[in-house]
């Protein structure tokens, strides 16, 4: 069969070392731009090439290149994206961890380190699993992608750019290789972090009176908050696998800008709300509700302005239908790829699922190694089993929708 011809090319151990090799090199991007993608990528550019894919590197910003690859030509057949991210969240206290962060320790079963998971596994499963259609001379009715971009943890630039190329264009569908336990993930939460900037009137700490104190209205707005998570709710449809919206302060900040003093009320603070969404509202709904949350706040702080602006636009959730051919070829590659029925599920977060489903209105569905609760801590992992599992489902969801 020619399933099996492909199967049989999946080699567990080199998608170990994959993975391994992968972790081992740093991409956290920090503030200052240090370390970043671009030694990943280079890695991954040249083990594609030697693999005989076709390679395209573009450079999304200074020393943050997207690699992509692909076999066969779309012509008159689909267009098939196996997508994964280079750049992973710091690593926190190293002393924090069990084993060192970038060593991808391989214990029990488990490569440790940070990205394990989120999704240099997931990545090294697409990589192999292309690998391995091509080294079984498979014939496509079509092209499978792999993307290796950048930025995903962030501004989503990475994949913002890949929408804009004449091969992302061409895209029918993607499976996002993100860590959901290898569940068929139809549905995914939209997020929108709003960036809350109060002001006020700067004066003496002794002196109250004469100034406006923008921290009273921080805490008039984080009053505010369970209300407008309420009314969210609402607005949104009940979702079968995802959690209902929520709203969560992540940073409280005064001043906003400069140096706080113990005798100084200052003029500023900022908030940033991450809000997260299931299908329903669109982004105007969204941001009547955000404006009648910052507008209640000032009501009750006289003389202080409370306004916000998104953080890189809204990504809406999304949503696919199990009747998407898509949603077929994945769901019966479980089967023929593990002997074991789907899971379907849901994704708790964004990815860049969501600009490729806003961008190009393709269907997107979300399956990859790694427990979903286990990006960003500490002693992140991935299970080699599960990447295993993994990589054998990409080839067989690959040949069932080319």
């Amino acid at each position: 069969m020619i399933l099996d011809a492909a199967l049989a090319r999946v080699d567990q151990s080199e998608l170990i070392e994959l993975t391994r090799d992968l972790v081992r090199i740093p991409s956290v991007v920090r503030p200052d731009r240090s370390a970043g993608e671009g030694e990943v990528a280079r890695y991954v550019e040249r083990w594609l090439r030697r693999e005989g894919l076709a390679v395209e590197v573009h450079e999304v910003a200074p020393g943050r290149p997207n690699v992509i690859a692909w076999l066969g030509d779309k012509g008159s057949g689909r267009s098939l994206l196996l997508e994964g991210h280079t750049d992973v969240v710091t690593e926190g206290d190293p002393s924090e961890w069990r084993h060192p962060p970038f060593a991808a320790a391989l214990a029990d079963g488990r490569i440790y380190g940070r990205g394990a998971a989120d999704m240099k596994g997931g990545l090294a499963g697409a990589m192999i699993a292309a690998a391995a259609i091509r080294r079984s001379g498979v014939p496509l009715r079509g092209r499978l992608v792999v993307g290796a971009l950048v930025d995903e943890e962030a501004d989503m630039l990475g994949a913002r750019h890949f929408c804009t190329t004449p091969i992302g264009r061409e895209l029918d569908a993607a499976i996002i290789c993100e860590p959901e336990q290898n569940e068929v993930c139809l549905e995914q939460r939209g997020v929108v972090w709003a960036r809350v900037a109060i002001r006020g009137r700067m004066g003496h700490g002794a002196m109250p009176e004469a100034s406006v104190n923008p921290i009273g209205a921080v805490g008039a707005l984080l009053r505010e908050v369970p209300a407008l998570e309420r009314r969210l709710r609402r607005l949104c449809r009940r979702s079968r696998y995802l959690r209902p919206p929520t709203v969560t302060p992540t940073v409280v900040q005064a001043p906003a800008l400069g140096i706080g003093q113990s005798n100084v009320i200052p003029s500023s603070a900022r908030v940033v709300l991450d809000v997260r969404l299931t299908p329903g509202p669109d982004h105007a709904e969204v941001g009547a509700e955000l404006d009648a949350a910052c507008r209640r706040a000032m009501a009750r702080c006289p003389g202080a302005t409370v306004e916000w602006e998104p953080v890189n636009g809204f990504r809406l959730a999304t949503r696919v239908e199990r009747r998407e051919p898509l949603v077929s070829a994945v769901a019966t590659g479980v089967r023929q790829a593990t002997g074991r029925a789907p899971r379907f599920g849901g994704v708790p977060g964004s990815t860049d699922g969501t600009i490729l489903r806003m961008s190009l209105g393709i269907p997107i569905v979300t399956l990859g190694p790694g427990h979903r609760q286990i990006p960003h801590q500490v002693n992140e992992y991935v299970d080699t089993g599960e990447l295993f599992d993994a990589a054998r489902i990409y080839v067989a969801a690959a040949l069932n929708f080319l």
